[in-house]
């Protein structure tokens, strides 16, 4: 098969990857940034398509593909971070790395024109490309370590989709770093392995994607009514109640069992709908569950008497006693130690720090 049938086909997939994202309703952020990096994907496949046509107007157009390697690391970052998943300082580097490309393209363009002088063809290249591998380098190993963080924390579905983006970003890495040893006298092989990994990378992604915020649809109970003889009022039925009854309970025992049993609690910024997606049950379920059957006021005030409690224990627990108050509310699930710190007051009415000398003295 040509290498030219292969990028037509990488085009086509990364273009329906694309409008996908385009399509989803409710977009987060972590869509727009996957069409982006389909986008910039798509461009790459243009350039490879239209190279030997348009001559060195290719690298006007591998300007555009400029939203790789970075975009992938915003997009892991969105993928695995609940709250200030990007903020400035990522969105500098993304832009720093971008530019980069875009520079190092335009420079390809004029080189190509015949533009530039040779003391400076000497210089330029080397500059740039130095800097383009250090910084997409360090962005790789970011986007790695995204998986890699918080995996023990996560619940057993967010595990598993953390597995899949673990293997499918080390093996696109491995055989990318492998393929010109394994090929050195046939380019067009490399370049074939090159675009295998890079289809394997989206589908997958779009997979994880699909999998992780696929949010499971709200159903409509229809309830059975039956009419009263002796008067115009209606009821619903009473097996219909009892069967309600008994799924409300059911729904209360798997939150249960995921936040105590299974300690998710613990896992900073949790959100109702963290629970919601695990169990895939609407939010409404989950929030109606923990108020009329664990006689919780809300989802919050529930997973604070758990974290306040467990703090408690490593508080007074003696093997513990160096622990600072910082490392007690990290380990009992809060993202500061402001916010443990007025939430243990509301809740025994002492700091910390008054808790564990009462309790110790």
């Amino acid at each position: 098969m040509e290498l030219s049938n292969i990028y037509i086909a990488l085009l086509c997939i990364s273009l329906i990857f694309l409008v996908a994202q385009v399509l989803v309703r409710e977009k987060q952020t972590v869509h727009i940034l996957f069409a982006l990096f389909c986008g910039s994907i798509a461009i790459m496949a243009t350039k490879k398509i239209s190279g030997d046509t348009i001559g060195a107007y290719q690298y006007l157009i591998g300007m555009a593909a400029c939203a790789t390697c970075n975009g992938y690391w915003l997009l892991s970052r969105s993928l695995f971070r609940e709250k200030q998943a990007i903020s400035p300082p990522h969105i500098f580097m993304a832009v720093a790395i971008a530019l980069l490309i875009m520079a190092n393209q335009g420079y390809l363009f004029i080189n190509s024109s015949h533009l530039i002088t040779s003391e400076i063809n000497s210089v330029i290249p080397h500059v740039l490309n130095e800097l383009t591998i250090l910084l997409s380098s360090t962005v790789i190993m970011l986007s790695f370590w995204e998986g890699c963080r918080g995996y023990k924390a996560d619940s057993e579905k967010g595990k598993s989709q953390r597995l899949l983006f673990l293997a499918t970003f080390g093996l696109a890495v491995s055989l990318s770093k492998l393929s010109s040893g394994l090929f050195p006298e046939s380019p067009e092989y490399t370049e074939f392995l090159t675009i295998l990994i890079i289809l394997m990378v989206l589908t997958n992604t779009q997979i994880l994607i699909m999998w992780r915020f696929n949010k499971a649809k709200s159903s409509i109970n229809t309830h059975e009514f039956v009419v009263n003889q002796s008067s115009d009022d209606i009821k619903p039925s009473q097996t219909q109640v009892n069967d309600t009854c008994h799924i409300d309970q059911a729904l209360a025992d798997n939150v249960e069992t995921l936040l105590v049993k299974q300690s998710l609690y613990l896992k900073a910024n949790l959100k109702v709908a963290d629970i919601a997606r695990e169990l895939d049950v609407p939010e409404y379920k989950v929030s109606k569950a923990l108020r009329h059957n664990l006689s919780a006021r809300n989802f919050n005030q529930y997973i604070n008497e758990l974290r306040i409690k467990h703090a408690k224990r490593l508080l007074t627990d003696p093997d513990k006693q160096k622990w600072s108050v910082l490392v007690v509310s990290l380990e009992s699930g809060f993202a500061s130690v402001g916010p443990f710190t007025r939430t243990f007051k509301l809740i025994t009415g002492f700091t910390p720090n008054q808790y564990r000398q009462n309790e110790l003295t």
